[in-house]
């Protein structure tokens, strides 16, 4: 068996856009599930749509703010007593981007969280992570 749940969200302000997916597999004996949650947030954009004045203006942001490195994390635990596993994946950090003379600054997140436990469940009675 296998499920697919796919959930989209965006914040009343538009700076933030989440988008998650959520994968159930039950075969042969293994219960596994995959959790992807994606994040992006505008921290920035540029005030000006003068090209002269975006040019100055993105200068002194390469002087005065330092973009932030990636950070990378990745995390395995294994419970002995449930028999349960679980590893975590994930990003932090950010970019920009460049639309119609707008500049915007993005911060991202994304996270991949993988669930697997050993032995049959039936159908319905999948075990919560």
């Amino acid at each position: 068996m296998r499920e697919i749940s796919i959930k989209t969200s965006t914040s009343e302000n538009h700076k933030r856009k989440n988008l998650m997916i959520v994968e159930m597999i039950n075969q042969d004996g293994v219960v596994a599930r995959a959790e992807k949650k994606f994040s992006y947030y505008v921290s920035e954009q540029s005030p000006f749509l003068d090209a002269d004045k975006l040019k100055n203006w993105a200068d002194v942001q390469a002087q005065t703010h330092h973009k932030k490195d990636r950070h990378v994390s990745i995390r395995k635990v294994v419970d002995p007593k449930t028999g349960m596993g679980q590893m975590i994946y994930r990003v932090i950090g950010s970019f920009y981007v460049v639309q119609n003379l707008h500049v915007f600054a993005v911060v991202f997140m994304h996270r991949i969280k993988f669930d697997m436990v050993s032995g049959n469940f039936p159908q319905g009675k999948i075990p919560s992570f």
